[in-house]
């Protein structure tokens, strides 16, 4: 009698012990599968964030433009120097801002070339800018008028808007836009 008393004990601990070996083993691969799509989150945050942050930089770049050709035409209009300071510091700002933009672009190849071609409309209109503003005031000033009656300035102004036009489909390309929310990774 004993050893069928014994025999019985034994399965029901055996029983016992399966299950929470069973058990242990679904909750561990629940807690794992957890960990990873949290890491999968937590990459996706960081990919958004470093999104977020080169877009932030080439708004501060859209703002340097809409700064330099505000200041100018105020410049034209009243030949005030007050006008002439925030487009003699646009020249600093924008090497500033490139370096930023290079460095968060470093280890995103597909936006290299990008850069370097919305680098070189920001200086081409700086440029322009600048040696407008050298020409008011002399005998050459009714090129200024020309330039800016005739259109030229818009045009080089809506090719600096699809330059940053073309790099912010870039980023999208490269770094595509995405929810982050935990709830979203666990349903998908």
């Amino acid at each position: 009698v004993d050893w069928k008393a014994s025999h019985a004990f034994m399965d029901i601990r055996g029983r016992f012990i399966g299950f929470l070996i069973v058990a242990t083993a679904a909750l561990a691969f629940s807690f794992l599968g957890h960990v990873f799509l949290f890491d999968q989150w937590r990459m996706q945050h960081e990919r958004q964030l470093h999104r977020s942050n080169i877009l932030t930089e080439v708004l501060r770049l859209q703002r340097l433009v809409m700064d330099v050709e505000t200041n100018f035409r105020g410049y034209l209009l009243t030949e005030q120097p007050s006008f002439l300071e925030p487009i003699n510091l646009a020249e600093s700002r924008l090497e500033t801002g490139m370096a930023t933009l290079t460095e968060l672009t470093a280890n995103v190849p597909g936006l290299h070339a990008g850069r370097g071609v919305l680098s070189a409309r920001l200086k081409e209109f700086i440029e322009s800018k600048k040696a407008l503003i050298a020409v008011v005031g002399t005998d050459k000033q009714e090129q200024v008028r020309f330039y800016v009656r005739g259109g030229s300035g818009r045009a080089l102004f809506l090719t600096i808007e699809k330059a940053i036009g073309d790099f912010e489909t870039r980023i999208e390309r490269e770094i595509p836009s995405a929810a982050i929310t935990y709830e979203s990774w666990m349903q998908g």
